[in-house]
């Protein structure tokens, strides 16, 4: 692979003297200096000149964002390259280096950026930044390796060899300047110890007791310490204890005294009060959505969004350190890495591989549903109940789950994402003794059965969840019901997925959304791509051309699948000039030179 186009393809243009990306440089416009949390360099780049530009600030200081850029699976930090540029302008993009304890970004007026962070042996990572004029949030850029870990899996082989047996492992940072810190002790709360070596790095095996036989039962607890000197101790609390490894990554802060960084999973939380502010904004977002309740012929059939690239987002940006749904922080992950990672915080990690991949679905969808309408200006989404909890430890199953459902989101238009509903136990009975608060306002369909025919969901025979008390709000996926299908009734993920949010093929109202295949079927071995306008939708043609008609637009950020490519017209893009057009599916073609790769050359077989 070409690795000029690993650089966000800026060797296409870099490679020619005195270009960089169709931006000339002059002295003193967009700084990149070291905000006061960030030890390091201080380097001066250039200004777009002409109609574009990214221009000085009156003050610079206050017009920053402090970025950092970290490997998504040790937490390293990463020395990068980041391209910038006011969205619909690529014309005035900016080339920043990086170095690998962050640096502050200034000299942005307000406005709306897309921001490409590359690095070697990464995969690039897009996303869109907002400058009002004020210090920014603190935003960390985790970019994906290229190369794929088996670390965890690995780790699990380890947890198998005793059945109930966890591995804890993950790495230890100072939080100042991304270090990684050398014998730092690691304590659980089973009395197992351990101490990070030269890459702080951590392994620890516990044993802990036997699960409990019974399957609606919720994983027991642990806690893991950690701990050294000049550094506030990190007390992970809640930690479930599954028959599993999970990794962590951890920052210390310097000082004395303890941090509690709460872990307890959300389906305990389930069981000991209402995650009311999720349930108010998912009556409201479920209300917002009600015109794509289903009328008879208006919405696409389950084959046809089957066979579409719904656009899903090739990354999304999560609020960090929120109270509620008010965020101080920014982490920006690929939409994979954020499945992968939140997953074991809405589904149990222990339950069946069908029932997380079903989940993944879901998890998926709601993240790609709020990139598309993100809960502020700075981030899309937040890492609470308020919205859908998210961390950024790993555990096996999960990721597993992410990777076997990769690309999937639920679809009712053949185009954009849903917004995926779901709760704990959606069963329309309340249990009067279960002490549980059950939010669905309308329990007309029973006991035995899902939905909620007030809200637009039709009710769904749903036996797993008999004598269940309801504890959610009768709209969408039953988290347990999904368990005990997988687990004791043989139903694989897609017959889970489409028996909650389509009756299988059976729709009704809101219960109406498909599965998409993986951004249009994708034939094996295909090539992964990301469209990259600036901000601009891109025209899908018909045939490799642009005198062939228009048959579907692609949002900026866009995963592709390109299953060959062909000559065609020359079209000038963010890629420079190119003949090259993409079949991202039957009969929709796109031009190479909107299409982010990793490579300058062809990367798929000729059409």
């Amino acid at each position: 692979m070409n690795s000029n186009r690993m650089h966000g393809r800026a060797g296409r243009v870099v490679s020619r003297p005195g270009r960089v990306l169709g931006v000339s440089l002059v002295a003193g416009a967009c700084a990149l200096a070291m905000g006061a949390a960030l030890a390091g360099q201080t380097l001066a780049v250039g200004k777009a000149v002409g109609a574009g530009k990214i221009a000085l600030a009156a003050d610079a200081k206050r017009a920053a964002i402090d970025i950092r850029v970290r490997d998504s699976v040790t937490g390293r930090a990463i020395q990068a390259d980041l391209n910038v540029a006011p969205l619909g302008d690529s014309a005035a993009r900016q080339r920043l280096s990086l170095a690998a304890q962050g640096g502050r970004v200034s000299g942005l007026t307000k406005g709306d950026y897309q921001l490409i962070a590359n690095a070697p042996g990464y995969q690039a990572l897009s996303t869109r930044v907002s400058s009002d004029g004020a210090i920014g949030l603190p935003t960390t850029l985790w970019l994906t390796p290229q190369r794929e870990s088996e670390a965890l899996d690995l780790l699990a082989l380890k947890a198998a060899e005793c059945a109930d047996c966890s591995v804890y492992s993950g790495y230890v940072y100072d939080s100042r300047d991304g270090k990684p810190l050398v014998g730092v002790a690691v304590r659980s709360g089973d009395g197992d110890r351990t101490v990070t070596n030269g890459e702080g790095y951590f392994e620890l095996r516990s044993k802990h007791p036997r699960a409990a036989a019974d399957q609606d039962a919720l994983p027991s607890t642990t806690t893991l310490e950690i701990s050294s000197a000049g550094y506030r101790t990190h007390r992970l609390v809640g930690v479930s204890r599954v028959n599993d490894s999970a990794d962590f990554l951890i920052d210390l802060q310097p000082g004395s005294g303890r941090v509690d960084d709460n872990r307890t999973h959300v389906q305990v939380l389930s069981k000991q009060r209402a995650l009311k502010e999720r349930e108010d904004n998912a009556a409201r977002l479920d209300a917002a959505n009600a015109y794509q309740a289903q009328a008879p012929g208006a919405m696409p059939s389950a084959a046809q969004v089957g066979a579409t690239a719904v656009a899903v987002p090739s990354s999304i940006r999560v609020g960090t350190g929120c109270s509620g749904r008010s965020c101080s922080g920014v982490s920006v992950y690929s939409l994979e890495d954020y499945v992968a990672k939140g997953l074991d915080e809405e589904w149990i990690a222990s339950w069946h591989a069908n029932s997380l991949a079903a989940g993944a679905v879901a998890y998926r969808t709601y993240g790609a549903y709020y990139v598309a309408h993100p809960i502020s200006s700075r981030y899309d989404i937040c890492n609470t109940t308020s919205c859908q909890v998210f961390n950024a430890d790993s555990v096996s199953a999960t990721v597993a789950a992410a990777k076997a459902t990769k690309g999937v989101v639920l679809s009712r238009d053949g185009k954009s994402a849903a917004f995926s509903e779901y709760s704990s136990e959606n069963n329309a009975w309340d249990d009067p003794g279960d002490n549980l608060s059950c939010s669905n306002n309308d329990l007309s369909c029973g006991n035995g059965n899902n939905g909620s025919p007030r809200n637009n969901w039709p009710c769904l025979g749903d036996s797993v969840g008999r004598g269940k008390g309801c504890f959610g709000h009768g709209r969408g996926m039953s988290q347990w019901g999904t368990q005990r299908w997988a687990a004791n009734n043989g139903r694989d993920w897609k017959w889970i997925t489409d028996h909650y949010f389509n009756n299988n093929n059976s729709p009704g109202g809101m219960r109406n959304a498909y599965r998409s295949s993986s951004s249009g079927n994708p034939d094996p071995g295909s090539i992964s791509g990301t469209v990259n306008t600036n901000g601009t939708p891109l025209n899908a043609r018909s045939g490799p051309g642009t005198s062939h008609s228009v048959v579907d637009t692609l949002a900026d950020n866009t995963n592709v699948t390109i299953q060959c490519q062909t000559s065609g017209s020359s079209v000038t893009g963010t890629y420079g000039t190119s003949s090259v057009w993409n079949r991202i599916g039957s009969g929709r073609f796109i031009p190479d030179a909107y299409t982010y790769t990793g490579s300058d050359g062809r990367v798929a077989p000729d059409c």
